[in-house]
């Protein structure tokens, strides 16, 4: 069983960044301030610095204004409010200071210099923060495409607050509905018309749209809508559902809210903006430790394949990547030259005791060493260190068809590990119910990422290789 997480917000990492800069610009303008007046107390210099970092990072990692739908303005308001409470840290962290030693008159002159210097520090550490995340949002790779399906009040509303609010890196392309919706007076404007359903259904296979919003509740469109439906489970995009709408099929829903608009989340991922970079950077560390560490391993592996058996060293095999987009992963061959058809031409995997195995190979499937050139796809951005595994694109063919919403986890990079691995979902999957219970931990995995949980999933990886028994 997979057990829920707790909710969290899609850029708490930023929201963490957000309150890092807000600590060390406070404390470093109490130190500055210190400085200028030749303090070198220990206890002044070290006790309120601390408290003010430890307050402003409690404060405003907290701040969701900061990354929300709200203008500069009233967020730079909200924000100056806020800081009163790290202006009232300061005034207690320095009540607790020895009075003999300091003069109440000039502890007090020292308070308002300090206020003086870090509230407009302060104020230009959100708005820089509130700039960058715009641009981080907007980067090509960040910024998503948005649709409707069906436009009601409270869709309207939803994309109104989106169109103003370019921070979020969401832009409208329309929405798609039986009839073109006519506002009344004093409703909010409606998007761009882009069709009739079944107009939609080229795009959404196109993986055109990054983003999906679904309100349908006419009876007469239910024939309409699950064709729609089936396609969107079939496609990339992160689903919702408005609070009005009757689609939530077989698949959970969590609780999503999107400039301040309730929604229904079939499917998304906090793999986003910061987010994604933070993942990317780990990426690029690990992975390049990795295969400075490894080698010599990857060395020996190479030359005993090698001198084993003929054929190529490596074996490359076209997979799904992120988006559903072809990519060529890379593994140490396993297994006998062109052995992995059958007689129809088919696809088939290694199973227990398979022939086709070569003595190396079956080593190196045991220990999942043959995986270890996918460090060079880490390395070039292709898969990631932690994710759904890729699985060739004829079982995606075949899988896509069989369980609704197999797609999905293709709306991140795969991984060399992730999280149905490590809960012994590896090697052969030969029936249906198999594959469903991997592609449930890899949604869940794409739906609760987190830091924390990659170095999770590796840590135990390096533990399952030991004793994994499906592997062969």
């Amino acid at each position: 069983m997979i057990s829920p997480a707790p909710p969290t917000h899609p850029h708490r990492s930023f929201m963490a960044l957000g309150g890092l800069v807000c600590a060390l610009l406070n404390a470093g303008a109490f130190l500055l301030l210190a400085g200028f007046h030749g303090i070198k107390s220990p206890v002044f210099v070290s006790w309120v610095p601390a408290v003010l970092a430890m307050g402003a990072f409690y404060i405003y990692s907290r701040f969701t204004l900061l990354i929300s739908a709200r203008n500069m303005w009233w967020m730079l308001g909200r924000g100056m409010m806020r800081w009163f409470n790290v202006l009232f840290l300061c005034v207690a962290a320095l009540f607790f200071l020895p009075r003999e030693q300091i003069d109440p008159h000039w502890l007090r002159m020292m308070t308002l210099q300090w206020a003086a210097i870090a509230l407009p520090l302060q104020l230009l550490g959100l708005f820089s923060l509130r700039r960058a995340a715009y641009r981080i949002n907007n980067s090509p790779s960040s910024r998503r495409a948005a649709v409707f399906f069906g436009m009601g009040p409270e869709a309207r509303k939803l994309a109104m607050r989106l169109q103003r609010s370019p921070i979020l890196g969401i832009y409208v392309a329309g929405y798609y509905a039986e009839e073109p919706v006519t506002p009344r007076d004093g409703e909010a404007p409606v998007p761009k018309y882009l069709g009739r359903y079944p107009d939609a259904l080229p795009q959404i296979e196109a993986g055109k749209f990054g983003m999906a919003f679904v309100t349908l509740d006419d009876e007469k469109e239910k024939p309409l809508t699950a064709d729609l439906m089936n396609r969107l489970y079939d496609s990339t995009s992160a689903i919702y559902l408005m609070p009005e709408s009757p689609f939530l099929g077989e698949l959970s829903a969590s609780s999503a809210d999107i400039a301040g608009v309730p929604l229904l989340a079939l499917h998304e991922t906090h793999m986003v903006g910061l987010s994604r970079s933070i993942k990317r950077a780990m990426d690029l560390v690990i992975g390049g430790l990795m295969l400075v560490a490894l080698a010599p391993v990857m060395l020996a592996a190479a030359i005993a394949i090698k001198l084993t058996s003929p054929g190529p060293v490596i074996f490359r095999q076209q997979r799904y990547g992120e988006r559903g987009l072809p990519i060529t992963v890379y593994k140490f061959r396993s297994m006998t030259v062109a052995s992995g058809k059958e007689a129809d031409g088919s696809l088939r995997q290694a199973q227990v005791g398979d022939k086709r195995v070569t003595r190396v190979g079956r080593f190196l499937r045991k220990t999942s060493l043959d995986e270890l050139p996918q460090l060079f796809n880490v390395m070039t951005g292709t898969m990631s260190l932690v994710g759904p595994r890729p699985h060739a694109a004829e079982h995606n063919e075949l899988y896509r068809r069989l369980i609704r919403g197999y797609m999905l986890r293709h709306s991140v990079k795969p991984g060399i590990t992730g999280w149905a691995q490590i809960h012994g979902l590896r090697g052969e999957t030969d029936t249906p119910e198999k594959m469903q219970r991997r592609v449930k931990y890899d949604r869940y995995y794409i739906a609760n990422w987190s830091l924390q949980l990659d170095l999770k999933i590796l840590v135990r990886t390096v533990l399952v290789i030991f004793w994994d028994r499906n592997a062969y």
